[in-house]
């Protein structure tokens, strides 16, 4: 197990409002693959916060009014996961993006998707199936124009080979951005692997790891 601190960039002026929260990661070891993550999460931070100052430069007189906030949601058996959620207040949304930070310390490698499922196992397939589920679900509440939109928006999305995601507990979560929907859209952001239902589904790596630990 890792230790975290916090860091933060901080600024408040008349047009501007920034709150970035950010994990620096502490260890005796495994130096370089920390130093590595730690660079890797503020080159992420400092990109975004450029990004809406170039934008806040093409709008004469525009708030920019972003944050940050991160989540250890697993920090055990030399496996770290760490999401972050981008966020930026525009209008009356609070439009959002997460990164995911997912890593072996002692093997001193990132945790792709395709490490979580047996060689034998369509993972895609998977992650289709939880999005139908949730498809279903939805179809119940919107409107027919915005079902159309979320659903043809999801097919593009079960064809990414890396989506993102990150490690609980009990479950390998998928999720989505609010800026790529409707951003009334509140309820489509997650899908959960579960650990106990899906376990015939996982690789031997993280049965090993993670859910026998």
């Amino acid at each position: 197990m890792v230790s975290i601190q916090t860091s933060s960039i901080e600024k408040k002026d008349k047009l501007s409002v920034y709150n970035l929260n950010y994990p620096i990661i502490k260890s005796d070891n495994k130096k370089n693959i920390i130093n590595n993550i730690n660079h890797r999460i503020y080159e992420d931070i400092i990109a975004f916060k450029s990004a809406i100052e170039d934008i806040a430069y093409c709008k004469n007189n525009c708030l920019s009014c972003i944050s940050t906030d991160y989540y250890i949601t697993y920090n055990n058996n030399g496996i770290i996961s760490i999401p972050i959620e981008f966020s930026q207040l525009d209008g009356l949304y609070n439009i959002s993006y997460i990164n995911s930070y997912n890593y072996d310390i002692n093997l001193e490698k990132e945790i792709n998707i395709k490490d979580i499922f047996n060689s034998e196992t369509d993972y895609m397939e998977i992650i289709t199936k939880k999005i139908d589920n949730k498809i279903k679900e939805l179809s119940r509440e919107l409107s027919i124009d915005k079902y159309i939109m979320v659903l043809d928006y999801l097919k593009d999305i079960i064809f990414c080979d890396n989506p993102t995601f990150y490690i609980s507990t009990d479950s390998i979560v998928i999720c989505f951005s609010s800026y790529e929907l409707d951003p009334t859209i509140s309820d489509l952001s997650t899908f959960k692997i579960s650990f106990k239902e899906d376990k015939s589904y996982l690789s031997k790596y993280i049965i090993e790891k993670i859910t026998d630990s």
